[in-house]
């Protein structure tokens, strides 16, 4: 089934009119055994969240939760037989996130979901969570590859078919 047929009207208008009052907002959650919160993040912003004398931070409030504008590029998953895959790369020149990569032993999971710029707690599209591998970055950019967790090495069927295990096929 294609992701279109689920979308709403307004949103199929902001993704293919060439010009459009409306933005499909892209919403990030980064979640871990080794971050200390989940990282939310958004492509773009509404409104601003909080200002302090040293800052200032833009973003989006969807459904009771805070996403903070950090700029980033995402190949979103095709919708062909193979595995889902998808790059992302953060741009994180405020260099907020990456002590929290630097920390991590194990894969993070990613929590991808589209809204819409005016209707922002209303989910469009819900991409479920990936797992975040091949994390490289530099000073200006976080880079990894979303992935699914892999099935394909784990034995089927689980259980051997021994006397221990099936006495009754013996």
């Amino acid at each position: 089934m294609s992701r279109l047929t689920s979308m709403s009207p307004a949103a199929l208008r902001a993704v293919f009119a060439p010009e459009s009052s409306d933005t499909l907002i892209v919403l990030l959650t980064l979640s871990g055994s080794n971050l200390q919160d989940n990282i939310r993040l958004a492509d773009n912003y509404t409104k601003r969240l909080y200002e302090t004398d040293e800052e200032i931070a833009y973003g989006v409030t969807s459904q009771g939760l805070d996403y903070y504008f950090l700029p980033f590029s995402l190949s979103l998953p095709t919708e062909d037989d193979a595995a889902p895959r998808a790059q992302i790369t953060l741009n994180d020149v405020s260099r907020r996130i990456l002590p929290q990569v630097r920390r991590l032993t194990t894969a993070p999971s990613i929590a991808i979901k589209l809204v819409l710029a005016s209707n922002p707690n209303y989910v469009e599209v819900d991409f479920g969570e990936f797992l975040l591998a091949n994390i490289s970055y530099s000073g200006e950019s976080i880079t990894g590859e979303l992935t699914l967790e892999s099935l394909e090495m784990e034995p089927f069927p689980c259980d051997s078919f021994t006397p221990s295990y099936f006495p009754g096929l013996f």
